[in-house]
């Protein structure tokens, strides 16, 4: 229903109370005036309810913006760092990483939230951005190899148990804000994963 149907049939409501109210006499006026109050009193709380509630979806929806431009700036940081001149190549690091990575989008397609799906989908497409970084190194690293052994498995791990606790009904059926929750312990994987584009680096420089 619009606003537009919501306050006439608000207007609709308080008029009937009113005409009632003037055609009224004696004993009756006492409830046309119950009657008229009771309207105005649930018509003001519904408005009141109406726009705190508009309110909290104005404030989700900036939340929502505020993360897309942070994940938006993220990715261009992480890109820019990829080694654009030297060779490409698939070593044991990138390898196995793939593997792993593969693993995880494989499980991310299948996650019933669709803001969860969405988030871990970004992840992966981080996790490929720093799998880039090591095949433009010249060797594999100790960050390298901790990247592809130690991060992407703790990613698996948290997708693994987020389709575990899916099999509870608590799980299915939880609080919006729970699922806000998810979503922002999801969302650490992105800094973990650019800093460790960065101990890759780092390491790379002086081998």
């Amino acid at each position: 229903m619009n606003k537009t149907a919501v306050k006439f049939l608000i207007v609709a409501a308080i008029l009937m109370a009113v005409s009632e109210f003037v055609g009224s006499e004696g004993p009756k006026s006492v409830g046309a005036v119950s009657s008229l109050f009771l309207t105005v009193l649930l018509c003001a709380a519904f408005l009141y309810l109406m726009k705190h509630k508009n309110v909290g979806h104005e404030n989700q929806a900036l939340e929502l913006i505020k993360d897309a431009q942070k994940v938006k700036m993220a990715r261009g940081e992480v890109k820019a760092k990829i080694p654009k001149n030297s060779p490409r190549r698939e070593s044991p690091a990138a390898f196995e990483g793939s593997a792993k990575l593969g693993a995880a989008r494989s499980m991310a397609v299948l996650v019933r939230k669709p803001r969860l799906r969405e988030k871990i989908l970004e992840i992966c497409d981080f996790a490929d951005m720093v799998l880039e970084t090591i095949r433009r190194m010249p060797e594999d690293t100790p960050a390298s190899v901790a990247f592809a052994e130690n991060h992407l498995a703790r990613l698996n791990e948290a997708l693994e148990r987020c389709f575990e606790m899916n099999k509870h009904d608590e799980y299915r059926n939880a609080p919006e804000s729970l699922d806000t929750r998810e979503i922002e312990c999801f969302s650490t994987f992105i800094t973990a994963f650019k800093k460790q584009q960065e101990n890759i680096l780092t390491e790379g420089k002086s081998f």
